[in-house]
This record gives C-alpha cells, sequence and structure tokens, in this order.
C-alpha cells in the first residue's frame, strides 16, 4: 500500500470507495474554520484536525466528539489543552474534567486573560476550591412552585449517590429501597430547611443522627397522605419484619452519605454557591473539575455537577426565542467512562446540539462505554459525528474501526484483483505517539490520518497560571429536625408545608393560615 509523503494529513489515491481523504478535501469542509494559533481571537472553535502548531483547522460546528485512546495515549496534550486553548480565543464557555490539574495549569493564565470567570471546583486540595452547593438550585426550583421539576432534579441527586452501589451488586433491592427512603427524607427536608440550612451536610446529619424506624414513623405522621414522601416512607415501613428491612435500607442510605458524613471540609464547599450555573449560557465563563483519579471517591460529584448543571443550561435555553444558550457550553470529559454513570446521557447528547451545547467525550475503549452505558452506549456513539482513535489493545474496537474504514481493491503479482482492509487491525495498533498521530472520522468525510502536535510545540501566547489564595470555608447553620417535627405534631398539622406557611408553624401564630396555602408533598 504506497504512503503519499505527509502535509498534515496521510492519504492514499486511488479511485475505489474505500480510500483516505486528502489534506484538501479536509481543510474545504465547510464546517471547519482555520485559527491563527499565534493570534488574540477566533471566530469559532472545536477539535483541531489538522495543524502544524501555528494555524489549525477545527471543526467548529455543533458536532459531538469521541476521542479513544488508553492510559498514555497523549488524549489531554493533543486534544484537551488544545482545545481549551481554541475555546478561550473564541469565548466560548466550558466545563473540563482535570485530573491532574493539568488543564488549569495550562490554560488558566489565557483563560483569565480573556476576562472569563473562572470557576475551580478542587475535590484533590479543598482549601483551593470555589463553592458548590447541589442542593441551592433544586430548592430554589421547589419553592418557585415547580415541584414536579425539583423532584426530578432531587432524582438525579441521589441517583449519582446511589450509582457505585448499584454498580457493585446483583440484587439492588434495599439499595433501591434506601434510595425511595433518601428521597422521603430529601423531600422533608427541601420543604422544612431555611435557605441557610439547605446543604448536603444538614441533610446528611438529618439521617444519620436520626436512622431509625421511630424516626421516620415520626416524619410520616408530618408529612401528607399519598404524597411521594408518604409513599416511599410506607414502602419501608409496611415491610412485615420492619426493624429488620428498615436497618438493611437504612445502612444503604449511610453508605450513599458516608462521603458527606466523614468529609467535613468536603461539606463546607458544598454548603453554599460562589457561582450560579445558570450563568455558564449567558457569558463566559471556565470550569476545571480537579477530582483525584487514584481513588474514585469523589467521582460521583463529576456526575452530580455535570447532570446538574445541563439541565439548568436546558432551562435557561428554553427562555431564549431560539432555544438556544446565547454562549455556546462545551463540556470536556475526560476519562468519560471512569465516573458514575450520568443518568440520561444518551438522551443529553441527542438534545444538547439544538441547544447550543457539545460533548467532547475522551474514553479508553468501546467495550468500557458498554459497561458503563449498556445499549445507550451506541446512541452516545451514534450521536459523535467525529471519532478520533489515537491506540488501543481492544480487538473489538480495533476491528470496528478498521471495518469502518473499508476495504480496498487492488492487484497482486499474478494480476488477480484482490482485497484489502485500508487499514488493518495490526496498522491500528502502529500509529506514532510520538509524532502524534492519530485517525479521523469527521462527518461524512473519508477517514484520515493525521499527525497532530504536542501542546508544547503551539504557538500560543504564554501565560502563568491564576495564583489560587486559600479561601476560608462558609459557616453552616445546623437543622433541627426534632423541633420541627414536635412543632408540627403539636400543632396537629399532618403536612409538610410551603416555606412561608412553614416559618409561621416554626416560628409563630398559624392561625391565619388558608387552606389552599398548603401543599402535600
Amino acid at each position: 500500500m504506497k504512503k503519499e509523503n505527509y502535509e498534515f494529513v496521510r492519504y492514499i489515491t486511488n479511485d475505489n470507495d474505500a480510500r483516505w481523504a486528502d489534506a484538501d478535501e479536509i481543510k474545504n469542509d465547510p464546517t471547519l474554520t482555520q485559527i491563527n494559533v499565534e493570534g488574540d481571537d477566533c471566530q469559532g472553535c472545536g477539535i483541531p484536525l489538522i495543524s502544524d502548531g501555528r494555524s489549525a483547522y477545527v471543526d467548529s460546528s455543533d458536532t459531538h466528539t469521541l476521542v479513544f485512546g488508553s492510559t498514555g495515549s497523549k488524549k489531554t496534550r493533543l486534544f484537551g489543552m488544545p482545545l481549551i486553548n481554541f475555546f478561550a480565543m473564541a469565548g466560548e464557555s466550558f466545563i473540563a474534567t482535570d485530573p491532574k490539574g493539568e488543564l488549569y495549569a495550562k490554560t488558566s493564565g489565557l483563560v483569565d486573560s480573556k476576562g472569563y470567570k473562572t470557576v475551580v471546583l478542587n475535590f484533590r486540595d479543598l482549601g483551593q476550591s470555589d463553592f458548590w452547593n447541589p442542593l441551592k438550585w433544586p430548592y430554589e426550583v421547589y419553592h418557585s412552585g415547580k415541584r414536579d421539576e425539583a423532584v426530578l432534579l432531587l432524582n438525579d441527586f441521589l441517583g449519582t449517590l446511589a450509582a457505585p452501589q448499584r454498580e457493585r451488586t446483583r440484587d439492588p433491592y434495599f439499595i433501591d429501597l434506601g434510595y425511595s427512603m433518601a428521597l422521603a427524607y430529601l423531600l422533608f427536608f427541601i420543604e422544612t430547611a431555611s435557605p441557610d440550612e439547605i446543604n448536603v451536610f444538614n441533610f446528611a446529619n438529618f439521617f444519620g443522627s436520626n436512622p431509625t424506624s421511630d424516626a421516620a414513623e415520626k416524619m410520616q405522621q408530618c408529612v401528607a397522605e399519598g404524597s411521594i414522601a408518604s409513599v416511599n416512607l410506607k414502602g419501608v415501613l409496611t415491610n412485615k419484619n420492619v426493624e429488620k428491612t428498615f436497618a438493611n435500607v437504612a445502612s444503604c442510605v449511610s453508605v450513599m452519605l458516608q462521603p458527606f458524613l466523614i468529609q467535613k471540609e468536603l461539606c463546607k464547599i458544598l454548603s453554599a454557591s460562589s457561582f450560579d450555573i445558570r450563568d455558564i449560557g449567558k457569558e463566559k465563563t471556565a470550569i476545571y473539575i480537579i477530582v483525584p483519579d487514584e481513588k474514585t471517591t469523589f467521582h460521583f460529584l463529576i456526575t452530580s455537577f455535570i447532570k446538574q448543571v445541563y439541565e439548568a443550561l436546558i432551562h435557561e435555553a428554553q427562555k431564549q426565542e431560539d432555544k438556544k444558550l446565547p454562549v455556546r457550553v462545551n463540556f470536556l470529559l475526560d476519562e468519560f467512562c471512569n465516573i458514575p454513570t450520568i443518568p440520561d446521557m444518551a438522551a443529553m447528547v441527542t438534545a444538547a446540539r439544538s441547544r447550543n451545547m457539545r460533548f467532547f467525550l475522551m474514553v479508553q475503549g468501546m467495550s468500557q462505554m458498554k459497561e458503563k452505558y449498556g445499549n445507550s452506549a451506541e446512541t452516545i456513539k451514534g450521536n459523535c459525528d467525529n471519532w478520533v482513535f489515537l491506540t488501543s489493545r481492544e480487538y473489538d474496537l480495533l476491528e470496528q474501526i478498521s471495518n469502518l474504514c473499508g476495504m480496498f481493491l487492488y492487484t497482486n503479482h499474478d494480476g488477480k484483483v484482490e482485497s484489502r482492509p485500508l487499514i488493518s487491525v495490526s496498522e491500528l495498533q502502529r500509529l506514532k505517539k510520538e509524532r502524534g498521530e492519530v485517525l479521523i472520522f469527521h462527518g461524512r468525510n473519508y477517514p484520515f490520518v493525521t499527525e497532530l502536535p504536542d501542546i508544547d510545540d503551539y504557538h500560543f501566547k504564554k501565560y502563568k497560571p491564576i495564583e489560587r489564595k486559600e479561601k476560608e470555608f462558609p459557616k453552616i447553620k445546623q437543622y433541627d429536625f426534632v423541633s420541627i417535627t414536635d412543632d408540627i405534631i403539636a400543632k396537629k398539622l399532618p403536612l409538610a408545608f410551603c416555606m412561608e406557611v412553614f416559618k409561621e408553624v416554626r416560628y409563630g401564630d398559624f392561625s391565619n393560615t388558608k387552606k389552599n396555602d398548603i401543599f402535600d408533598w
């Protein structure tokens, strides 16, 4: 198989259906934008398809991208770091997972120089982290009257807490009961806590201090018959062997909440919000999520954050006349399959494009995606128009990539026409890492192999990383479950109330409350 000289792209010219795309074909694709790397700004940004370090042709369309590469294949240096530089030059928002803090070190200076609002959720060094309260937005949605939406958000949050246990067991019976009971407790907490009390520490402490069937029965007296909280509590309290069942269920909930019970500093950075997630699509915002990759303790927080931000941005997009965010938001998710499953991920990648959001998913292999997302892996994969392959030892993936490239015809030394893969499984394993050699499928173009520069070989303007100062942790106002339930029971009001009404129950006279002020969640 004759190989032409490299310009930026390796290609083979022949008249058969299966062939390599040449450099001019790729450059002339209407979805690509040429960027002067040495400049200050650019009109579009996206994954680099062709680059020599001074100039780059990037996919500026609304296309999602899937990058395959085993550990050490330079996914971050060839794609992650250049991508963030391009985002900053174009003024687009981004959310990036950054296990080692390398993305922040390499790009935060440029991002800061462009006037971005920069947020760092640093779960490796909690003292260096900004604050995010995962219950703040659901609480605000709930008390704005949109209780159905709030319940879905709370479901998502609890789902990320329960996911690690579900993935480790074949019988999720008690985990599912625990999930239901945690939702009942969380709904009661959301309804009765003040804005200063609403945080995961208070919720975890609320359950941890009251993990008995007696406490659950007391709470049952304070919620309306037929409400979500009541139904979920009865699922446990009406069991034949209440004490034993409740103990098993409570232990599952305790495992879900354990990170909040044993990590006080973690609870503190999750007890307040130093930024509004709804603004990410309104003004250019950079969010770095630094989570240790050597242990999975905090990985569920990535899932929870990504899901909540996505829901908030969808909500904000719906307010716009064209149903799109004013500022495009890019999700750059390194080690995508090493974090707990993101609920509804297949639907997210399907709907994101029309809302001005893009996903860049970096994975080690196809089997990893199937194990994590099951049948939804095919939908996620199918919604990514850009596929990038660096290296793998996973035979099924290698075979699929080879088959997608197709077969080409050639004449052998006996004059017979035969066929062979455009690129074989063996050849795929020998792409040159030191030369930045990658195979790319872009849209409906023929496949092509290109050499991409390492981040150090790009001619981006150099900036020092932003120096961050130790932050003072917010103080937590404690939530008092006992006094709350005593107040409700003493006034013979077996309901949970909206915040305005409940304040009267807890702190003042309830005699003037109207019947229609009460709801029964």
